[in-house]
């Protein structure tokens, strides 16, 4: 009967220690934390369990920055004051409106029902007009054209010249087909000159240089319309080089535009076959005066081709006329040979050394006669006063061919021969 009292004591003091225990490790909340983590302080009370439940917050989503932005905190919050609009004390302008007018348009003394305003004039720009006014009294001839980019139909580019590139061309409403050549028309005075120059050249219709039909000046540019040839002479070369007999019938051809450019005062300075032209009947022209000048003053200017030029105009001394006979037997030996002496030097300077250290050029690759060989060394002296004139040239030759010692093809069989050989290249 003794025992049961100490149980009853025994217990009760466990419930006591829980007790105190309870007490020590509860927190407002709930939570209840041991007392080693609490020492630690790892594990603190969060503040969302201090708040009462009945006004809970949402959490708050933690946004992704990238490395190095930061959000500058709102320290000043609402410490300055926006100001107010302030309310303008100025009266308000008053708008006033126009009366309509019930008066009718102006109309001009001439107005009927069927009245329409004139067309304005063309617009031309006071340098090419002065620039056709100037053609107009160098050419009285010339036949100017208004409107050429409607007039000519085609872009298919035949050759090339100085100024200038050349197109074949078809004139609107005609089967008439012609070549196209279109200058910048430049400030320059020489520049201009020098087209002035050409179409006078041009103009003047003789049967072996290459003839002028239409001009224009439109937009900055000199158009040129003239005779369309079937090719060139370096067109045929590039198929085959040209027996002797044909060649000499090309040189005769071009001796007698030669000719009639030297009477006249002119030097042609630029005598080649890509300047020798061929037409569908057998005849030959000279074309592309761009390089020619006058004799009337003194030239000594290097200008033209660099292989087809003589000596004196290398070395920069006055020259005349006698130039365009040595391009001349360079363009024989050209037409035989199928291409010039020193063809495989690139550079103009060594060109020009070339032509005046070494002996005057011959024949290469052709085997041309005796007489042939001896017309073109004729033509090469190194000297121009040993050299012949033109007129001295086609004596020589015409006696040759009466005595039978030269060969020439007629008109007939260069057309047959060029026609061959261009189409069977093509």
């Amino acid at each position: 009967m003794a025992t049961q009292p100490r149980s009853r004591s025994y217990s009760k003091q466990s419930k006591t220690v829980q007790k105190s225990w309870s007490e020590t490790s509860t927190l407002p909340g709930h939570q209840t934390i041991s007392s080693k983590r609490r020492s630690f302080g790892s594990a603190k009370p969060s503040t969302t369990s201090l708040k009462s439940p009945t006004s809970p917050t949402p959490e708050k989503k933690n946004v992704w920055r990238a490395p190095g932005n930061y959000q500058i905190p709102n320290i000043l919050g609402n410490a300055y004051l926006q100001p107010s609009p302030q309310k303008s004390t100025l009266p308000k302008k008053k708008t006033t409106t126009l009366p309509v007018s019930n008066k009718p348009p102006w109309y001009p003394a001439c107005y009927h029902n069927h009245w329409s305003p004139p067309n304005p004039p063309p617009q031309s720009s006071s340098d090419e007009s002065l620039f056709e006014k100037r053609l107009k009294k160098a050419i009285p001839k010339i036949c100017l054209v208004n409107q050429p980019k409607t007039r000519f139909i085609g872009s298919k580019e035949i050759g090339t010249g100085v100024n200038g590139a050349v197109i074949q061309v078809t004139v609107r409403g005609t089967s008439a087909r012609l070549a196209l050549k279109r200058c910048k028309l430049d400030s320059d005075r020489e520049y201009r000159a020098a087209i002035v120059r050409e179409l006078r050249i041009m103009a003047t219709g003789h049967t072996n240089l290459i003839k002028l039909r239409e001009a224009a000046v439109y937009r900055n540019e000199v158009w040129i319309a003239m005779d369309l040839m079937q090719c060139s002479v370096f067109a045929v070369l590039c198929a085959r080089g040209l027996p002797e007999e044909y060649a000499i019938c090309i040189a005769r051809e071009t001796l007698n535009a030669i000719v009639y450019l030297h009477n006249k005062g002119f030097i042609h300075r630029d005598i080649k076959c890509e300047n020798l032209l061929i037409g569908y009947h057998g005849e030959v022209k000279l074309a592309d005066f761009g390089l020619a000048t006058s004799t009337r003053h003194v030239n000594q200017e290097r200008l033209g081709t660099a292989k087809w030029m003589a000596p004196e105009v290398i070395r920069e001394d006055p020259y005349d006329e006698k130039a365009d006979l040595w391009s001349l037997g360079i363009t024989l030996i050209e037409m035989m040979d199928r291409v010039p002496p020193h063809y495989s030097v690139r550079r103009d300077e060594q060109v020009f050394q070339r032509i005046l250290e070494s002996a005057s050029p011959t024949f290469t690759y052709s085997y041309p006669s005796i007489y042939c060989t001896g017309l073109v060394a004729w033509l090469l002296e190194e000297y121009p006063e040993n050299r012949p004139s033109a007129k001295d040239v086609i004596h020589e030759i015409d006696m040759h061919l009466e005595q039978g010692l030269l060969k020439m093809a007629t008109a007939r069989e260069l057309s047959t021969f060029v026609s061959k050989h261009l189409t069977a290249n093509v």
